[in-house]
């Protein structure tokens, strides 16, 4: 009795040995890992793949005047996987004020929200620093940064400066700002923008290399609309890590057109934000309430613009 029993566990033990061989001759011919799946992690999650159409995204803004879940509805209804959150003063979709009073709540809030419209969160956009007393603004960097590394999005977008304020004093506070957003694995961008530090490319580029890690988020239509009227800007595209695409014309009157409309080369931008190596998202960025055009018509255009895309 002992013997047969021993003998069958001798022969599980072999038949377990030569199954652990193939799995391991298999996965050496096929190139694939035989391991249990770990979680997917955040960078992995939101950094886009090969394929610009998992990159899409569609700024809140096109419901600037909606409350948050009529604005995660709706985008969502349009088909877009991902949100670019607005934490604006002006359109809080993220309410900063509410995260200071019970960041718990809030977070909560945000996270039932999009779970219910089954989206993720590509970046946040908040205003400049010179819109509050320092102190304040880094305090509201700080719980923004923590709710960013919450929410797995990948970047903070801030208005760039005026042009009206003293610089050098704006930089110290970016490199700040920098560090903060690195501490939470965020990355922190200044937006291209009329009628701040970053309406011209040069001095784009100047302000990045100013602030190290400081990226950019490439709104093409400030580069036609403003001072730089269509010149080239491509030479800007290693520091851009987000986008805000509208179509525009050369005038503030005409910077949100219908999509498919205006000068702007989209797909040449795209283009070259790939060849330069660019991993963040497409955002469309339509804004309710701007001019005589309908955001959400033009949203699902540039949906169905960009699935066409292959790069």
């Amino acid at each position: 009795m002992r013997i047969g029993v021993c003998l069958l566990a001798i022969i599980v033990l072999l038949v377990v040995a030569v199954a652990g061989c193939e799995s391991t001759e298999l996965s050496a011919r096929s190139g694939v890992t035989v391991t249990a799946t770990p979680e997917t992690k955040p960078a992995e999650q939101l950094g886009g793949g090969p394929g610009i159409v998992d990159r899409l995204s569609c700024s809140t803004l096109c419901q600037r005047k909606q409350p948050t879940e009529v604005a995660f509805k709706t985008i969502a209804d349009m088909g877009f996987r991902y949100v670019d959150l607005s934490c604006l003063t002006w359109a809080p979709h993220a309410s900063v004020v509410n995260l200071l009073k019970d960041f718990e709540a809030e977070a909560t809030r945000l996270e039932r929200l999009l779970a219910a419209h089954r989206l993720g969160v590509s970046n946040f956009v908040y205003d400049a620093i010179e819109t509050k007393p320092w102190d304040q603004y880094e305090q509201d960097f700080r719980v923004l940064a923590r709710l960013a590394a919450r929410l797995h999005a990948r970047l903070i977008n801030i208005m760039a400066p005026s042009r009206k304020v003293d610089l050098q004093d704006q930089i110290g506070k970016l490199r700040k700002l920098q560090a903060i957003a690195a501490e939470q694995g965020v990355q922190l961008t200044v937006e291209t923008h009329v009628g701040l530090v970053t309406e011209l490319p040069a001095d784009a580029a100047k302000l990045c290399e100013q602030v190290p890690g400081l990226g950019l988020t490439l709104d093409p239509s400030h580069y036609y609309a403003g001072a730089n009227q269509g010149k080239p800007f491509d030479f800007l595209y290693p520091h851009v890590y987000g986008t805000g695409f509208r179509a525009g014309g050369f005038t503030w009157e005409t910077i949100q057109m219908p999509w498919g409309e205006g000068p702007i080369d989209f797909a040449k931008i795209v283009r070259g934000l790939e060849a330069a190596g660019y991993k963040g998202f497409y955002v469309v960025e339509y804004l309710e309430g701007h001019g005589k055009v309908d955001p959400l018509p033009e949203c699902r255009k540039f949906l169905e613009w960009a699935k066409g895309l292959s790069w």
